[in-house]
């Protein structure tokens, strides 16, 4: 389930009888732009890793500021607001990121 582009809510739960901790709520946004082969590629690996309302899309050209702190650097993968994979990577560097 989505909350707001975050993977995974935070709250203890049983398992086997004893309590244990999700894993943090995380925030996951793609920064893209139209027309881009490569972020359609991303967004498509991104749905399969973890499901298309688990993540936020964020056009860089929507917003001065990302074209300047962008430019052509698209697509990137943002995990927390710390800029982590950009292209090409690849689905298991995904994978990896997002466990």
């Amino acid at each position: 389930m989505s909350y707001g582009g975050a993977v995974r809510p935070s709250y203890p739960t049983r398992a086997g009888g004893a309590v244990t901790q999700q894993p943090p709520e995380r925030r996951v946004v793609l920064y893209e732009r139209a027309d881009c082969h490569l972020c359609d590629e991303v967004r498509v690996l991104l749905d399969r890793v973890v499901g298309p309302s688990a993540y936020e899309h964020i056009d860089v050209d929507s917003d001065d500021a990302l074209i300047v702190r962008y430019g052509f650097r698209v697509p990137v993968i943002s995990l927390d607001g710390v800029d982590r994979l950009e292209a090409p990577m690849t689905e298991s560097e995904v994978r990896s990121l997002l466990a």
